[in-house]
């Protein structure tokens, strides 16, 4: 099986180290719609969203040329869904503007397009299996849905092993760069990514991406399992103070939900929430929202559209986020009553089964 999935992996980790003898890049390639003729487009670098060359489309056809000193991860947007990742360094570089990450003509290059079908050799696995699992479960959901999360769990542990053998020869460069955003940094534990970090170069250890995921990992060190809350201060539904403190400490378990109102997942939590919050609301327990990456003027609105009558606490600012080390949502929190973080990213069906046990055995 592992061999299905890292298809081109060997590939990978023992090509030539990456070189090139041309004193210049050269990157082109062809868009499919003639309506794009005329169009500007940019070579935007990732870690500094800024633009560093331009080029203008014509007979379907573009090519940037100029030259680098250092190699950089980098994005061609020509339109919505039409784009391209690669490598900018000196040389003949081909961008793939509709499957995206298959760039070729330079090593690094080449070294990106194999890591992606790697990563899209994972995602045909895990949906073979999961019509599999399907197939075996038929309509027993909870059965379901534990085969998959198993399943995916033993993939993604299989694909974090794999992360410190793509790193070697990598650890300063912009194939390293371009891993950070791949599945197998992904997949890798806080832990091992911070062992990861520890090893890369003065180069690498500088851009704006690992220093972010640095202070993320040293968010969530601080606010795992075990260890006591951060507070957070806000605005509630009315545009009053309100803080996490407000409700810990009370004698009761505290649920935190953060969300959106233009989060699809987020809103499929919230009949999971409700019921939780109408079985045990006098038991014990408190489930509030923590409103984030949104307005306020849309939080009444969504708790009117969604039926929330719980508490909300409004971060316009999303400062909570990164003291909590999150960068997507749904991520549910339950604080005990003396505010120790018990369990994060909670969803679902298991989420529903942790509030019960801790509920049942008070």
């Amino acid at each position: 099986m592992r061999n299905i999935v890292f298809v081109g992996f060997m590939s990978i980790l023992y090509a030539c180290s990456p070189s090139s003898h041309s004193t210049e890049y050269s990157v082109s390639g062809v868009v499919s719609d003639s309506a794009a003729n005329g169009k500007k487009i940019y070579i935007l670098r990732y870690d500094d969203n800024r633009y560093i060359d331009s080029t203008v489309i014509e007979k379907n056809q573009f090519t940037f040329k100029g030259q680098v000193d250092t190699a950089s991860y980098c994005r061609i947007d020509v339109d919505r869904g039409v784009y391209a990742n690669f490598i900018l360094e000196n040389g003949d570089i081909r961008v793939d503007l509709q499957k995206h990450n298959q760039p070729s003509g330079t090593l690094l290059n080449e070294k990106v397009a194999q890591l992606a079908l790697a990563e899209d050799s994972i995602s045909e696995l895990i949906n073979r299996r999961g019509q599999e699992i399907r197939e075996q479960c038929g309509d027993d959901e909870r059965a379901f849905d534990s085969q998959m999360k198993e399943f995916i769990r033993q993939q993604r542990e299989s694909v974090a092993n794999k992360c410190a053998d793509l790193y070697e020869g990598h650890w300063d460069d912009a194939f390293g760069y371009a891993l950070l955003y791949s599945e197998f940094f992904d997949s890798t534990p806080l832990a091992q990514q911070k062992a990861l970090i520890a090893k890369f170069g003065n180069w690498l250890k500088s851009t704006r991406t690992v220093q972010e995921i640095s202070k993320k990992i040293e968010a969530q060190e601080k606010t795992a399992e075990g260890m006591p809350y951060t507070d957070i201060t806000g605005t509630d539904a009315d545009g009053k103070p309100i803080a996490l403190s407000d409700f810990i400490g009370k004698g009761n378990y505290v649920l935190m939900d953060m969300w959106a109102s233009w989060c699809g997942p987020c809103k499929g939590e919230i009949p999971n929430l409700a019921r939780l919050h109408n079985q045990y609301k006098d038991k014990g327990l408190t489930v509030i929202g923590l409103f984030v990456w949104d307005k306020q003027e849309n939080l009444k609105k969504a708790m009117e559209s969604e039926g929330i009558t719980w508490p909300q606490i409004v971060d316009e600012e999303s400062k909570s986020t990164q003291m909590y080390g999150v960068d997507g949502i749904p991520h549910i929190i339950l604080f005990s009553p003396d505010g120790t973080i018990l369990k994060r990213n909670l969803r679902g069906d298991a989420m529903i089964k942790t509030v019960e046990e801790i509920m049942n055995r008070k």
